[in-house]
């Protein structure tokens, strides 16, 4: 869904939080300007349960702090819906951070996350990146839209083969508290109410962002399920990096397989192969970590294209060693990696690991 570029970033690298890191969430925000509260009204009108955390319910959370500082650096465009049924319109406002729509949105992700037995660290960077954990995100060239950033084929996807009634019997007969409040607020499963051009049906309030959310789940997560059996189809017929592919290497493949495809991960796995084939090097975990060698990632990130291209050029006379895979990819301009690699290490930067795995 998120197609970033090298100069099209979501994330910003610049704003820094001066708060106290123990507390569980940061000051929520009180806007000077009107503009920045055009969701707060409908907000509002929403039962408490939706406006109050519920941590003590699910399985597991991350702190709400999290979900503030991907809120707080996101670097993306904004549209304000009537209804669900109107399309969107631009807007330069970012909605202002207050209690309730920050309490919304973490109950949303965590109701999801709880209902389905998943575990929000390893989904969390996605939202970061894709639309920095806003309601109403939105990207104007592709009409990606809402806190998931739907693609016109992501909400075709999520409407074939009857999966959102088959998806919804999870919820009516679950007894998990967190699968009732996602079933009362998401609207009737009426499939014209999701067509693609009404892109507000993934943006306006009350519905959003639980609906979103879950749209997201039927696409995203289960689409992963699929992603880490192909992985693993795959990675045995490729022997070379079968020891060093253990379960947190395959996990970040599977960021970059919904992002590249299962083709285009094989495709630059298999390159890096023949690159190292070629040096007469053996392939360690520590080469497919997309962690390592962070800063040199960085440093070709920022190259101009030519000297990329004399670095491609170097790899295939096989003149550069010792390269990661991460630096690879970048190389063979997978800037999806870089976006990912760079925002997992901002977040380290100022929370550690209590918002993201990867």
């Amino acid at each position: 869904m998120h197609t970033s570029t090298t100069n099209d970033r979501n994330v910003s690298s610049e704003s820094k939080p001066s708060v106290d890191q123990s507390k569980n969430h940061y000051a929520f925000e009180q806007c000077r300007s009107k503009d920045r509260y055009y969701l707060e009204n409908r907000i509002e009108r929403m039962p408490t349960e939706y406006l109050e955390p519920h941590n003590n319910e699910w399985t597991t959370s991350i702190p709400m702090k999290c979900i503030q500082f991907a809120q707080k650096n996101f670097n993306g465009n904004y549209a304000k819906c009537e209804n669900e049924e109107s399309k969107p319109k631009l807007t330069k406002f970012k909605p202002c951070q207050t209690k309730n729509y920050t309490n919304l949105v973490y109950n949303a992700f965590h109701d999801v996350m709880d209902c389905f037995s998943l575990d929000p660290k390893d989904f969390y960077l996605q939202f970061m990146i894709e639309s920095g954990f806003h309601v109403n995100a939105f990207n104007k060239t592709g009409m990606d839209s809402g806190i998931a950033q739907f693609t016109a084929n992501g909400i075709k996807k999520v409407l074939a083969r009857n999966r959102i009634s088959r998806t919804r019997e999870v919820l009516l007969n679950s007894s998990r508290p967190s699968c009732s409040r996602i079933s009362s607020t998401i609207g009737a499963f009426d499939i014209t109410s999701f067509v693609v051009e009404r892109r507000c049906s993934m943006i306006s309030v009350p519905q959003n962002p639980y609906r979103s959310m879950f749209f997201n789940y039927i696409h995203t997560m289960l689409d992963q399920i699929d992603l880490k059996m192909q992985i693993d189809s795959e990675i045995s017929d490729l022997d070379y990096i079968r020891e060093a592919a253990t379960d947190r290497i395959k996990r970040q493949f599977i960021y970059l397989a919904y992002n590249r495809g299962m083709t285009g991960i094989k495709r630059l796995l298999v390159g890096y192969i023949d690159y190292k084939k070629s040096m007469n090097l053996p392939i360690t975990e520590s080469d497919l970590d997309l962690n390592q060698n962070l800063a040199n990632v960085k440093k070709i990130l920022k190259a101009e294209p030519r000297k990329r291209e004399i670095l491609s050029d170097s790899i295939r006379e096989a003149r550069l060693a010792k390269l990661s895979f991460a630096e690879y990819a970048v190389i063979k301009k997978a800037t999806y990696v870089a976006d990912m690699v760079s925002a997992q290490d901002y977040v380290r930067q100022h929370l550690g690991d209590q918002c993201s795995r990867f």
